[in-house]
């Protein structure tokens, strides 16, 4: 194997790589919206069980609540005082932006039964209707609905 070979050979090798880098980050970004949708998801399920175990004794109103705030999502019993997740029983930081019915910040109650509950965290009105867009950099947006 002669020098112009291999050099023809490395040159062939870049191009192809510089071809695939833009895929590589669309991937990248791709897997990080199906992680946080799945985040999302694992957290509608411990709002859920929280809820249905209803550990703060509520008979009325609302028995938990799911927070959604740029760059973290958590689950808290009975209703908190503030829109944060100091108090919360479950955490979790997705890796792309979460907007819940429409805002980047809001939150979701359930009452005793499991079932969506109209509520309000520190003059933030929880949202009933449960729907969700999941997005990151110039990809297409991942939409949906918690159930």
């Amino acid at each position: 194997m002669s020098l112009i070979e291999m050099m023809v050979t490395i040159a062939i090798m870049m191009l192809l790589a510089l071809a695939v880098a833009p895929f590589s980050a669309s991937w990248g970004a791709q897997a990080y919206m199906r992680q946080s949708q799945t985040l999302l998801m694992q957290g509608m399920s411990q709002l859920k069980a929280l809820a249905l175990r209803n550990p703060s004794a509520s008979s009325a109103g609302a028995s938990a609540v799911m927070i959604s705030i740029p760059g973290k999502l958590c689950v808290a019993s009975g209703v908190p005082t503030a829109l944060n997740c100091t108090a919360a029983a479950w955490t979790s930081n997705p890796p792309a932006s979460i907007q819940v019915n429409g805002a980047d910040s809001q939150c979701v109650a359930l009452d005793s039964a499991g079932m969506p509950i109209a509520a309000t965290v520190a003059g933030t009105v929880c949202g009933t209707a449960l729907s969700f867009r999941v997005s990151r950099g110039s990809e297409t947006p991942l939409d949906g609905t918690l159930n």
